[in-house]
């Protein structure tokens, strides 16, 4: 149609175009549908959902066009899905971790796994995150009292989890639970160590699942003020 129109603009007859509602007995546009039924019928022939949804689409329709692009994701989309369903559990954590995934985050209780991404993101439950959103007016910590509850108090400093905080940081795990402190993870005592660097690196991630299994961080709202 583009290069129809071309051709007539270089003979000097200007082009314009109107919307005229179909079926509705308009002489010309009666005639236009019917011949342009007739090219999609003559050169679009017989159509499979696995052929190239681009092929003919010169002869055809926006509508048959969007509608074969749409039947072909789907098919595609079904193809994906066997293939991760043949896949062994196995070879997705492979995967997971080749494209940079946590394969010990993976293997937790989702419960766990889910508090475990909101502290990481910093959308936990905390007095950090509920006042930025309005939830609450102080910064005081509900566990101990401590007047600015954030990340790292609750990780470092709060003294409602002060043994399960020596467990996190000092305490030699690796024979017994198959981790090993922070603190000889970094070569570094905690206080020089933040939180935005301890959860990011995959080495500390079960102990900081150990911690959330066994304490009531990001599980426990202290009231909505």
């Amino acid at each position: 149609m583009m290069r129809w129109e071309s051709e007539i603009l270089n003979r000097g007859i200007p082009v314009e175009y109107r919307w005229l509602r179909a079926h509705e007995g308009v002489e010309g546009n009666e005639e236009a549908d019917q011949h342009a039924t007739k090219a999609v019928y003559k050169y679009r022939g017989q159509y499979t959902v696995t052929q190239n949804p681009m092929e003919s689409c010169i002869c055809d329709t926006f509508a048959h066009i969007s509608r074969r692009l749409t039947e072909t994701k789907w098919e595609e989309s079904k193809k994906a899905i066997e293939q991760m369903r043949k896949k062994s559990k196995h070879s997705y954590q492979y995967d997971l971790a080749k494209w940079g995934g946590n394969c010990v985050v993976m293997k937790a209780r989702k419960t766990i796994a889910v508090r475990f991404y909101q502290l990481k993101s910093g959308h936990g439950l905390m007095v950090q995150y509920l006042r930025r959103i309005g939830k609450r007016r102080d910064m005081k910590c509900w566990w101990c009292g401590h007047e600015y509850q954030r990340r790292d108090h609750l990780f470092k400093w709060c003294k409602r989890w002060k043994h399960k905080q020596k467990r996190l940081w000092v305490d030699r795990q690796e024979g017994e639970d198959g981790y090993e402190g922070i603190e000889k993870v970094f070569k570094k005592p905690k206080i020089r160590v933040p939180m935005s660097l301890v959860f990011p690196k995959n080495t500390c991630s079960k102990a900081l699942l150990d911690i959330l299994f066994h304490t009531y961080v990001n599980r426990i709202n202290g009231g909505v003020q």
